[in-house]
């Protein structure tokens, strides 16, 4: 073994326990926190592993053989903890089958569990034609590819589902995540590359060193804002909703519509009803408005009211309510206001500064503070 590998592995494995028992301990972290505490603490075992066997005797052999397969776990644990984080839902009990992996590989090789010179034997031995070793190495690996394709499809549905259904959310936490699940497919991939193609040392050592930096980098900023990727519309029911004035009525004959799918007559006067209730109430300024609670209250479908946003208006719930968001703080600029820009977002209706500065650049094409020293320019 290298100096470069048994630094790597000796500053994960330390970096990993230590990661582990402040997740676990603090008690401001949420769950997620604690499930990604567990990860810290799998992998950091995992890492001591080379250097319990480079030690030929010690007294830590006997836990060759249950740490060899904790890898198996890793796309389990990595899926779980993005999908607690996003939702801020606890696990259930049928979570538990996403051990399935680690369970069958220890039962395939349950006869060096509690034999470790069979474990080191195992770990030595550079190829084997036993059916269950190679039926271990198919679940080993394949459950790294079956959950980066699971995570990828997760991400996916929550990133759209945010899009089209919540008027505020912030759009750095899915460049996190989709970075996180970017790492998870290179890491696996890099492994996989070296284990069947034979390639250099250097390529595994590459994957450990990602991993490291992937996991532990995330743990440090969970650990400080245990929060950070939860959108919690996503999961709870709005519980302030705006009221409109009384006297308001939804479409005449909307209710006529076959299966629900609303004719382009229809599709304008709700989008026309919406643009007027939105403005006339400054509805935007809810920044937990959501695309449900909007169509309660127009008194139409969620479906409806996306497919007249869509269809009619050329955009999703998020892009229409942010634009009079946008339109509202760019009024107030040119009206020379005095107020700084965090409190006239957060007045508009946006949750963050982030997602005002993301949002706010990508509909004018200009930073909030650009856009100021371009009003008092003029």
């Amino acid at each position: 073994m290298s100096q470069i590998q048994t630094l790597i592995l000796t500053v994960g494995g330390f970096q990993g326990f230590l990661l582990f028992t402040l997740l676990i301990s603090d008690k401001r972290v949420n769950y997620a926190s604690k499930l990604l505490g567990l990860l810290c603490l799998f992998i950091a075992t995992t890492f001591v592993l080379p250097l319990i066997v480079a030690a030929e005797e010690s007294s830590f052999d006997w836990l060759i053989g249950f740490v060899l397969f904790l890898p198996a776990s890793y796309g389990a644990l990595i899926y779980l903890y993005c999908r607690t984080a996003i939702s801020g839902l606890p696990l259930k009990l049928h979570d538990l089958l996403h051990l399935l992996p680690l369970v069958i590989c220890y039962l395939l090789n349950y006869d060096i569990l509690f034999s470790p010179e069979k474990a080191l034997s195992f770990v030595k031995m550079a190829e084997t034609t036993l059916f269950r070793h190679t039926v271990t190495k198919v679940v080993f690996y394949g459950q790294s590819a079956f959950y980066a394709i699971l995570l990828v499809r997760m991400l996916s549905q929550y990133h759209t589902q945010a899009r089209q259904t919540l008027s505020s959310y912030n759009p750095n936490i899915f460049k996190w995540l989709w970075s996180l699940a970017a790492f998870t497919v290179s890491i696996w991939g890099l492994k996989v590359a070296f284990y069947f193609l034979d390639l250099s040392q250097s390529i595994n050592t590459i994957a450990d060193l990602l991993l490291v930096l992937m996991v532990y980098f995330i743990a440090i900023v969970q650990w400080r804002n245990s929060e950070l990727f939860q959108i919690k519309q996503l999961t709870e029911e709005v519980k302030s909703q705006p009221t409109f004035q009384k006297g308001q009525s939804k479409p005449s004959n909307i209710e006529n519509q076959p299966n629900g799918q609303l004719d382009e007559e229809i599709r304008s006067s709700v989008l026309y009803l919406v643009q007027q209730q939105v403005k006339e109430h400054a509805l935007y300024r809810n920044s937990e408005l959501t695309l449900g609670s909007l169509a309660e209250q127009i008194g139409v479908s969620v479906h409806q009211l996306s497919e007249t946003l869509n269809q009619q208006g050329g955009k999703n719930f998020n892009q229409f309510i942010n634009e009079f968001r946008v339109a509202e703080v760019c009024q107030q600029l040119e009206n020379n206001s005095q107020s700084k820009l965090i409190d006239l977002a957060l007045d508009a209706g946006f949750s963050s500064k982030s997602s005002f500065n993301a949002i706010f650049k990508k509909i004018t094409g200009q930073t909030p503070s650009v856009y100021r020293q371009r009003v008092l320019s003029h």
